[in-house]
């Protein structure tokens, strides 16, 4: 597998884990479904920014050797990332909250 493939499902993986971690967090931090879904949402994705610049950083280390361009660390898979955070979070707030 090349490395480009290898980060790509790593962060993939990673948007799934942080989607539920984000919901669950949410949901253990107590804020009640009537009160204001958007503030958990924001919340979420305050931590699903921030465990994406963390993982960029200690991806970096492992894949410096591997990029020509550092820059190519942090755009491969941050589509899938956002995307996958966002549906896993939907996905795991509706179970919640059903």
């Amino acid at each position: 597998m090349k490395p480009s493939e290898s980060l790509y499902w790593i962060r993939a993986s990673l948007g799934v884990v942080i989607g539920a971690l984000t919901a669950l967090y949410g949901y253990a931090v107590g804020v009640p479904k009537s009160s204001n879904d958007l503030n958990n949402l924001f919340l979420g994705l305050s931590f699903a920014l921030l465990f994406f610049i963390m993982t960029y950083y200690a991806l970096k280390l492992v894949y410096i050797d591997k990029f020509k361009k550092t820059s190519k660390i942090i755009t491969t898979g941050i589509g899938i990332y956002f995307i996958l955070w966002i549906v896993t979070w939907v996905l795991v707030h509706t179970l919640i909250y059903a």
